[in-house]
């Protein structure tokens, strides 16, 4: 009688660990069970540089980098690039990709982010715990990688930067236009504030 009053206990132990151990989300599930070789990008936002790596998302050294790019970011202290940490996440996703060659401003081409956005000033993600809580992105609309309509000064070291979104040359844009697919792989875009 004893022995079965063990096992009882022991089958009962087992069932309550396993009742009670965390769940994970299916979303951190596929982060770290994930083997198949996709395209995302990694961005140091104050050093103005980004890499476009294939492998493993988030992984160096798992991932093969394939270019880097020299971009501008969002003017720091006022409409800066939204850290994704900021706001509870590791990183944004991109979403879809159109041709804006009828914007001045974006042209050739305007990359989305899911960057949440705000239809009220200051039209970004609301709360976001930076620029002492008074950042202002100036324009409602999106976040994401777009081009410059051929006015490299927009790249320079002497242009202030963007409104939040990530600049990069009309060549470079082109490139990554044509290269990503959101509607066929997930494609996350990381950044670190370095």
């Amino acid at each position: 009688m004893g022995k079965i009053f063990v096992l009882v206990v022991i089958v009962a132990l087992g069932i309550l660990a396993y009742i009670q151990r965390p769940i994970e989300s299916s979303r951190e599930v596929l982060s770290t069970t994930q083997t198949e070789s996709v395209h995302w990008l990694s961005l140091h936002r104050k050093s103005n540089i980004e890499y476009l790596y294939e492998g493993v998302p988030g992984r160096k050294e798992q991932s093969r980098l394939i270019k880097t790019f020299k971009v501008k970011t969002g003017i720091s202290g006022q409409s800066p690039t939204p850290l994704p940490k900021l706001l509870g996440r590791n990183y944004w996703l991109i979403t879809d990709k159109t041709d804006s060659s009828d914007n001045p401003e974006t042209a050739p081409y305007f990359i989305s982010l899911d960057i949440p956005v705000s239809e009220e000033y200051p039209y970004g993600p609301i709360p976001y715990d930076e620029c002492n809580g008074e950042c202002n992105w100036e324009i409602p609309g999106y976040f994401g990688l777009h081009g410059v309509n051929g006015d490299m000064e927009k790249l320079s070291e002497q242009s202030p930067g963007s409104l939040g979104c990530i600049r990069h040359s009309n060549e470079d844009i082109t490139y990554l236009f044509n290269l990503l697919d959101p509607k066929k792989e997930e494609i996350r875009y990381y950044i670190e504030d370095i």
